[in-house]
């Protein structure tokens, strides 16, 4: 043994071991498939082979954040790594089969020795619990206590989702690499090592930060994990292991900011024949716990061993197969099909191909070794509800509507869509039902891919939710009593994720607040987002993870604050519309695409500005009309519908392509359609696989709804 002293530690380490030091060499490779002591901080700037796997007794001691904090040592055994945060240092050290020699260098340090800490998918979120991962608003101060932190929500599943030339290496980029790389490459897609007990290489830049900052630059990702080997003898127990290796998978993605349905592909390099079996019982198991734990299945291996044992089994029934396949095979041929591609079992869009490798590259004056890949991932949007309605519509075409009725009362109508296709399938209207007594605002309901969550003010002020089945049967209702007291009727979306977002104005300011509800989290709130509103906001969800909230400011402006992936809110802007006659309603399209209406200051008028990325926005814009009431926008199959209350009770009506800035606006006679009849109040919509619904008060309180169908409409129903 040798002793070698850094930051006041004092460790006894192997003589055989070299001792590096990362500062007098930016570029060389923290590896952990060597022994070897690295000392400093890494620059991010390490030159790694890209074909790395493995790892054996190897630690790394960069210098601490903190001069005086609780020394604690954790043992991660599926990843086979320890983690120490101490005074001045913190420790990254990997173990193959002999830990001792890590405890015997702790112990020698005065440092505790680790406790073992099995991964548990379960457990909170660390990332979201640690208060230097939380967002911030930048610029001027919105003022003591109005802010409280808020954890990020998590990514969607698209960022894992492209078609075209990617990378991946062994270690993550630094940030300057990844601007050069973004800039001059054509490279859209990166691999990373989330994790695993045989990824080899130290990670000094991968961490939820950086996750999030090359999925807001336009980055995608190849998320993998890089556990037991085949190759090595490592599958002693394959079924407990590969479950064990997916539990720990999906704690790294959750850290990482990688939400529900994201694929994690695992990496089992090339091996023998008689590991066949063995492989596929790991993989199996792998799959299944995924699939459990809410994440999509990928797998990573060579078109002559893992790929071909897969697709030789897709159809027995005896294994539970990966989503998508990771092909390597070093063709030099950048398409996913042919070669060692199979079309049967993974079809179009479920594809990786890794068809070259260990080449050196630089772009922008930076150089890496990777390996390319061509990928064919298309991952389905999943529904959500883009923007906030008192309506929802589930993906199998029931409708929830929600009304706020006499003496505070809410109720319930729900369609019921046919059964079957023939001749007599109808489907029906089912209510009403008393859904809750003591709503004193207009609902916002959304889906939440499980069920339906409507949100509504309380007679005492407070937030209340109330959770639904998809077949309309209450489960709970709750009071957020942690909102405080709302000012304005509550607004809400959902993302595809399942994370909920409310919106409403404060009841002792005119500021925006917010919260947000995010699977295996919980509700988090309130957070107060700034501005100066006078009027309910109205948000709305274009881009998947991307959230505009719009909103008539106090000087009767068009105001708009936004989040992207970064997870980060905007500060609140003007966007220089002429002034709004009444509150501002949105629509928008998962392309980026959103479009604004509101009444005019003044006039009747219908008025309206769009955004288009890439060019920004555009307006404000006279489209005529004679409005009686806020216009709703909706948009469904390509195209935006925007209905209002016209003069004499009638429903006005206009629509266009999305994206489209020549419009076919008619007057409210024209467009009206006829035999709707009398229309006492604002009318809503809800959009789902059926299409547009539209909903309104007539006589007598009763509600009644109706939906285009082209240049017709259904029909009017009465629902109560």
């Amino acid at each position: 043994m040798k002793t070698i002293r850094y930051l006041g530690y004092r460790f006894s380490v192997p003589r055989s071991w070299p001792v590096v030091y990362d500062s007098r060499n930016p570029r060389r490779c923290v590896r952990f498939d060597e022994h070897a002591l690295y000392l400093g901080s890494v620059s991010g700037r390490e030159f790694c082979p890209s074909w790395l796997i493995g790892t054996t007794e190897s630690v790394l001691i960069q210098p601490g954040r903190l001069a005086r904090v609780a020394a604690s040592s954790a043992e991660d055994p599926v990843a086979r790594q320890i983690t120490v945060r101490a005074a001045r240092i913190r420790i990254t050290a990997t173990f193959d089969t002999d830990p001792a020699v890590i405890y015997h260098m702790l112990a020698s340090a005065g440092l505790p020795a680790p406790v073992t800490v099995a991964p548990d998918p379960a457990a909170p979120n660390p990332a979201a619990a640690d208060p230097a991962a939380l967002p911030e608003i930048s610029g001027t101060p919105l003022g003591a206590g109005l802010h409280y932190p808020m954890a990020r929500p998590p990514l969607p599943d698209t960022v894992a989702s492209y078609r075209g030339l990617g990378f991946d290496a062994c270690a993550a980029p630094g940030r300057k690499f990844m601007r050069a790389w973004r800039r001059h490459s054509p490279y859209r897609a990166i691999g990373i090592y989330i994790g695993g007990a045989d990824r080899a290489c130290a990670q000094p830049d991968l961490s939820p930060g950086w996750v999030r900052a090359q999925a807001a630059a336009g980055w995608r990702f190849i998320p993998l994990y890089a556990g037991p080997q085949a190759a090595f003898g490592q599958l002693s127990r394959p079924y407990l292991q590969g479950r064990a290796a997916a539990s720990d998978a999906v704690v790294q993605a959750r850290w990482l900011g990688f939400g529900p349905r994201t694929p994690l592909y695992y990496d089992m390099e090339a091996y023998a024949p008689h590991s066949r079996l063995h492989v596929l019982r790991f993989l199996s198991a792998w799959t299944r716990r995924l699939h459990r734990l809410g994440y999509t299945s990928g797998v990573y291996s060579s078109a002559d061993s893992g790929i071909a044992d897969l697709a030789g089994q897709y159809s027995s029934g005896q294994f539970a197969m990966p989503d998508v396949i990771y092909d390597a095979l070093w063709n030099g041929s950048a398409s996913t099909r042919g070669g060692g591609m199979f079309d049967g079992p993974w079809p179009s869009h479920k594809r990786i191909h890794q068809f070259s490798g260990n080449i050196t590259q630089t772009f922008g004056g930076d150089t890496l070794n990777v390996d390319q890949d061509v990928l064919n991932v298309r991952l389905r949007v999943r529904y959500a509800t883009a923007q906030s309605s008192a309506a929802v519509a589930e993906p199998g075409g029931t409708v929830l509507a929600f009304f706020l009725g006499k003496r505070d009362r809410l109720w319930l109508e729900r369609y019921v869509p046919p059964v079957g296709s023939g001749p007599g399938a109808a489907g029906k209207w089912v209510g009403p039902a008393l859904a809750a007594k003591g709503a004193v605002s207009a609902p916002a309901a959304v889906w939440t891919g499980t069920g339906v969550e409507v949100f509504y003010k309380g007679p005492s002020g407070y937030l209340w939710v109330a959770n639904y089945q998809r077949d309309g049967t209450l489960i709970s209702r709750r009071r957020l009593t942690m909102m405080g007291v709302l000012g304005s009727q509550p607004r809400a979306i959902a993302q595809a994720g399942g994370v909920v977002d409310v919106f409403w104005r404060g009841s002792a300011d005119d500021h925006l607040w917010h919260g947000q509800y995010t699977p295996g989290s919980g509700w988090n709130g309130p957070q107060g987002l700034g501005g100066s509103l006078a009027s309910a906001p109205a948000p709305v969800t274009s881009a998947p993870g991307v959230t505009s909230v719009f909103f008539k400011g106090a000087n009767g402006g068009l105001w708009m604050l936004s989040r992207d992936l970064s997870g980060t809110w905007s500060e609140p802007r003007d966007l220089g519309m002429a002034p709004l006659g009444g509150p501002p309603q949105a629509t928008a399209q998962a392309d980026g695409d959103i479009e604004v209406y509101w009444a005019g200051d003044g006039n009747p008028y219908l008025w309206e500005c769009f955004f288009t990325p890439g060019t920004g926005w555009r307006g404000p814009r006279d489209l005529g009309g004679d409005l009686r009431s806020q216009p709703w926008p909706v948009t469904a199959s390509g195209t935006v519908s925007v209905i209002w209350r016209g003069p004499g009770h009638s429903l006005g009506y206009a629509r266009h392509l999305a994206g489209s800035s020549n419009w076919n606006v008619l007057s409210w006679r024209e467009s009206a359609p006829a035999g709707l009849g009398w229309i006492g109040s604002a009318p809503f919509a809800s959009v789902g696989a059926e299409g547009v619904q539209v909903f309104w008060s007539g006589r007598g309180s009763a509600d009644w709804t109706a939906g285009p169908d082209g240049k017709n409409w259904s029909k009017p129903v009465k629902l109560t």
